[in-house]
């Protein structure tokens, strides 16, 4: 009998983990990615809850399966924040692409990507800087080293929604705001630039038909602006994502 409940506890346990845990996958940049299948996301999440599930420590009893329900809901919404958290750099870095896409002149000409979840040339191509960086960093290193900790921080089941979390998804929000405008600023100026040159070149030139040659002009002058400050977003991204889990980090200790 003693047996049987333990192995109940367990399963519990294993339950209420793994519902923390698919909350990180489905929000973590890079994991929840559409180009990593279905399956294989379930098949890590499973993996690392029973590796995780035997040093959790046993959640109090649920008298019904609605608690039981409540409780799975609510470690499922932790670990989505925890995956928010890192998400909200990647929002910054879709936000900034697309000033610069639409500054560039090529937004007309968008497509969608589903293997990128972005629409545009551009975006795609900050994305994909976003993802090395991330991955360069060690940032999947660190969003699951911030899950071990919630473990420690918050025992399974217990989970309650605070300020702590709040205050983190906020502040990496507005840092998030920030770095989509450090990310197009270059661009925005050379646009910025090229529009008044235009401008004088048309009210001096009255002849001259800029229409057609100011789309190409602004395309090639964008694509040069990237390729020049392309070295310098690495960093941006870097401290982005160190800053979004140092929020994280201080959010999990303040509990």
């Amino acid at each position: 009998m003693t047996h049987g409940m333990d192995n109940l506890a367990w399963l519990a346990t294993f339950w209420l983990v793994a519902a923390r845990v698919g909350g990180i996958f489905l929000l973590t940049p890079v994991f929840a990615s559409q180009a990593v299948p279905v399956k294989l996301r379930a098949a890590m999440s499973v993996v690392i809850a029973l590796a995780v599930a035997g040093r959790a420590a046993s959640p109090a009893a649920c008298a019904t399966t609605a608690q039981f329900a409540a409780a799975c809901g609510l470690e499922f919404a932790l670990g989505a924040t925890i995956g928010l958290v890192a998400r909200l750099v990647f929002a910054g870095v879709e936000l900034g692409a697309a000033h610069v896409g639409q500054q560039m002149g090529v937004a007309l000409a968008d497509v969608i990507d589903p293997s990128q979840e972005a629409s545009g040339v551009v975006r795609g191509l900050y994305l994909m800087l976003a993802a090395a960086v991330f991955l360069t960093i060690g940032g999947h290193r660190q969003v699951l080293a911030a899950l071990l900790r919630t473990f420690d921080a918050i025992p399974v089941g217990g989970f309650a929604p605070g300020a702590a979390l709040v205050g983190a998804a906020t502040a990496v929000l507005a840092a998030a705001f920030l770095l989509a405008l450090k990310l197009a600023a270059p661009v925005l100026v050379a646009m910025l630039l090229a529009t008044v040159a235009m401008g004088l070149v048309q009210k001096t030139v009255p002849q001259c038909h800029l229409l057609s040659v100011g789309l190409p002009l602004r395309a090639m002058l964008g694509l040069l602006v990237i390729a020049a400050t392309v070295a310098a977003t690495a960093p941006l991204l870097s401290a982005a994502v160190e800053g979004a889990m140092g929020q994280l980090n201080a959010a999990l200790s303040a509990r």
